[in-house]
């Protein structure tokens, strides 16, 4: 039986330690605080927080986060231990990852990018479960993943491919993204709430004064805010569907671009971000959909040019379950 997911997993354990009084109404429950002490990625618990409010364990009041309890009332403001939610005595409670595909997806993920720089390959599945020393069943969970952000995908034969990722094939994915995203963008507006942005927009200024003292899982972060969560409060789902097709571009940014061998001396999007939110605040979607448009003009350049300089710089050791296709 699979394992629950893992905003799932926090959801139960917070709303236990709700019920059970171990977190008294009116309790701060920030996604930053949470996410250190849980020692998983801000995205989960995001998640995990807005199901919470949707059941009537939290509510949103006067300020960033929620407070426990259906109704906002004085707002109780403390550090959060392991033993508010019994982590400390009782392990089985601490959130672990779900399915068992996620424990290599993340090296399957960033190898088959690597190697996507240098060719068009085919992929020997059991090879690749070989390699990794997975099942097939988890080796095809991966790749049929990887599929839906565009990285690899069947032949007329049904067999797995990774294409190349050449700068025609980057061209293709940013024109998809600067004809859809500003559009996109302007119909999930409406369902964006001031709170929402204040985050996204406070999160932004934070990553300023920490730039280049980052790591790759806050990038992702604040690419999330924009690109995976704004977008997604869009109401049309094909469009989103479309769209998903491009994540792949976000996946060169978190294996590739965010190597700190490759930092910018300049922040790389921060500002472009700050720029498309407080337009959004101001109540100007249209001003916020060219500024995204401007900044996907900006980032499809220092793509194409970092991955030129990471090819160029690197050798990346061939894997035993990809078969180099000639053209």
């Amino acid at each position: 039986m699979m394992k629950k997911h893992l905003n799932d997993q926090l959801f139960e354990i917070i709303a236990t330690s709700i019920k059970t009084k171990r977190l008294k109404a009116g309790t701060l429950l920030l996604e930053g605080p949470l996410a250190e002490l849980f020692g998983v990625s801000r995205s989960p618990v995001r998640q995990a927080l807005v199901n919470l409010h949707q059941a009537g364990l939290i509510c949103t009041f006067d300020g960033r986060g929620y407070l426990v309890g259906a109704e906002p009332r004085e707002v109780l403001r403390r550090k959060l231990e392991a033993a508010d939610f019994q982590l400390a005595t009782d392990e089985a409670q601490a959130p672990r990852k779900t399915e068992s595909w996620k424990a290599v997806y993340d090296q399957i993920e960033r190898d088959l990018l690597h190697q996507s720089l240098f060719g068009n390959y085919r992929i020997n599945e059991l090879e690749l479960s070989r390699y990794y020393g997975i099942s097939r069943t988890v080796s095809s969970q991966v790749l049929t993943r990887l599929s839906l952000m565009g990285l690899v995908e069947r032949d007329e034969r049904s067999r797995w491919q990774l294409g190349q990722w050449d700068e025609e094939r980057l061209g293709e994915l940013y024109e998809v993204r600067r004809r859809l995203e500003p559009y996109v963008l302007m119909r999930a507006a409406e369902f964006i709430d001031d709170e929402q942005i204040e985050g996204y927009i406070e999160r932004l200024h934070q990553a300023m004064e920490l730039y280049p003292d980052m790591d790759s899982r806050q990038f992702d972060d604040l690419e999330s805010d924009l690109h995976i969560e704004t977008l997604g409060r869009c109401p049309n789902r094909q469009m989103l569907q479309i769209l998903r097709r491009t994540h792949s571009l976000l996946l060169s940014g978190k294996h590739i671009l965010l190597d700190k061998s490759y930092f910018p001396d300049e922040e790389p999007f921060f500002r472009e971000h700050l720029s498309i939110f407080e337009n959004l605040q101001a109540g100007r979607p249209d001003l916020a959909a060219q500024s995204m448009e401007a900044h996907l003009v900006i980032a499809e350049r220092k793509v194409k040019q970092r991955l030129a300089q990471f090819r160029e710089q690197n050798v990346i050791q061939a894997v035993p379950y990809l078969e180099r296709i000639e053209a």
